[in-house]
């Protein structure tokens, strides 16, 4: 009886582990190189001790892939952050401008192109 609660708890030890690092690897996007890692521990435990350096070989590109990933989200980040700072400064000169020009807050809006449109007629403000 106590064997079975020991390899029982055992077990949902290791499920919990392997969930966590699955959860953290997806969100790192490293689940390829922890599955092919986790398979070469295991399943292809004899390819793997046989031909060690493709084995390891294989393991790089694959973070290599991540870390390109990462870099390419890293600049679609920095693109986005870019653009959207460059829409804020746009739309606060267009509202400085209406300001200036005695236009109601109240009876403008933007579009989702950012330009300032009369509620009413919908054309754009000059």
């Amino acid at each position: 009886m106590p064997y079975t609660v020991f390899i029982s708890l055992g077990i949902s030890a290791v499920l919990l582990i392997l969930s966590l690092l699955f959860r953290l690897a997806g969100k790192f996007r490293l689940t390829l190189p922890l599955l092919y890692f986790l398979l070469a521990a295991t399943v292809l435990n004899p390819w793997a001790a046989a031909h060690e350096t493709l084995a390891f070989a294989i393991l790089f590109c694959l973070l290599a892939l991540s870390v390109i990933s990462w870099l390419f989200s890293l600049r679609n980040a920095l693109r986005d952050r870019k653009y959207y700072k460059a829409l804020e400064e746009d739309m606060s000169w267009q509202v400085r401008r209406a300001r200036s020009n005695g236009i109601s807050m109240d009876s403008v809006y933007f579009d989702s192109a950012g330009n300032m449109r009369y509620k009413d007629t919908k054309e754009i403000v000059d």
